[in-house]
């Protein structure tokens, strides 16, 4: 199976092959474009920079390795400022006006709909990085993050044993938190837990106090939260201000800790996610020095930021196999590929276009700074009963 350590290895090759007969892909321009619809302002900004930034260094990084098939990447970013509207009118653009060869990014569900609505009738390629709550099925769609099978069924049971028999969910009110509490209560369930409660807040809520004066009340053993973007910074702080003594499974991981939170707030949260910094391996190392030394020392880098990142070398490495950049031959490349990720090896599964994801899970540690790996579950293949291609 290809991979990227022997495209960049071979990386000279591929100058010399377009003289002797190699696709079109040198002869038909000097630079190829990747769309990105990153929410650079609004509720999800606080995750969006992020995610730009781990698309700037896969592009840095194929452009000293000679680009994607000689091509300089050239990345062509649009603001959809984490509206519906704003996702439909960057996609048309991208396609449209800058007439891109692939379309990444977005964050939310509205946002990944509005933008599929656009990609899905132009027959474009649409890669998605955010963990979601599944049930997309579209030739062009490509997932590089989690379904709920992959995130929340390979917890449960380590719930159950570790942090009790009930849980309490606080969300925020969109298609995401829903579907991953339905997928939450039933394999909860599973293993003799039981949901007894749920909060769903609209955008932009303030006050939490009336959900945590129910927790008070019903004495739930944990408290999941699906509180996204700014709001989850308020609802984690207010979490500690009243003092709630329960367990917090929360979708946190550095960013919000390390830049958003004050030291120790996020101390004992526990997430799962496919990818944590604190993961001991080559190549992570030197993903986050790459990272780090292009974007600051100081900075921190997530699960979503990570799996963009995968997606932009996947989509290189399916690209140069099929010596091509029209869509549906990059397609029929894709699941011949494979990427070695910070998380460990990714790869695309032909049946559904969603990614093969490692399940870890996270716990913040007190120095408001780090987490642990508490458990892994290893690499869990997506198996999508709402979708077969």
């Amino acid at each position: 199976m290809l991979n990227r350590r022997t495209l960049i290895k071979a990386g000279g090759a591929f100058a010399a092959a377009s003289a002797i007969g190699m696709p079109g892909i040198l002869r038909a321009a000097d630079t190829m474009k990747v769309g990105l619809s990153i929410p650079i302002t609004g509720l999800q900004a606080i995750l969006g920079e992020t995610l730009l930034n781990c698309y700037r260094l896969a592009a840095d990084e194929l452009n000293a390795a000679n680009g994607i098939g000689g091509r300089k990447v050239e990345l062509v970013i649009e603001d959809n400022q984490t509206t519906t509207k704003g996702a439909v009118d960057k996609a048309r653009k991208l396609i449209n006006q800058d007439k891109v060869d692939v379309v990444m990014g977005t964050i939310i569900s509205p946002e990944r709909s509005a933008t599929l609505s656009v990609t899905s009738r132009a027959k474009k390629l649409f890669f998605y990085p955010t963990n979601f709550e599944g049930g997309e099925c579209d030739k062009y769609f490509v997932a590089t993050g989690p379904i709920p099978m992959q995130q929340v069924d390979p917890m449960m049971p380590w719930v159950a044993e570790n942090l009790g028999k009930t849980i309490y969910v606080m969300a925020s009110d969109y298609a995401w938190p829903q579907k991953m509490t339905e997928a939450i209560t039933a394999a909860y369930e599973k293993v003799g837990g039981k949901i007894v409660g749920a909060d769903y807040c609209p955008f932009g809520t303030t006050d939490f106090g009336p959900a945590f004066q129910k927790i008070r009340d019903l004495k739930p053993d944990v408290v999941w939260s699906m509180v996204v973007g700014n709001d989850a910074v308020t609802q984690l702080k207010q979490y500690r201000s009243f003092d709630v003594k329960q367990p917090l499974i929360a979708p946190l991981d550095e960013v919000f800790n390390k830049d958003a939170l004050p030291a120790g707030v996020a101390a004992g949260t526990y997430a799962p996610q496919p990818y944590w910094m604190s993961l001991d391996n080559p190549v992570n190392k030197k993903f986050i020095a790459s990272f780090r030394e292009k974007f600051g020392q100081e900075k921190m880098v997530n699960g979503i930021g990570e799996a963009g990142y995968n997606g932009l070398h996947l989509y290189a490495l399916a690209a140069e196999k099929a010596g091509s950049f029209a869509d549906a031959e990059v397609l029929a490349a894709l699941p011949k590929v494979e990427f070695e990720a910070p998380q460990g090896t990714v790869r695309v599964d032909a049946t559904n276009n969603h990614t093969l994801c490692h399940s870890y899970i996270g716990k913040a540690l007190e120095d408001g700074v780090s987490y642990e790996i508490v458990s892994d579950f290893g690499t869990i293949k997506p198996v999508t009963p709402y979708c077969t291609l």
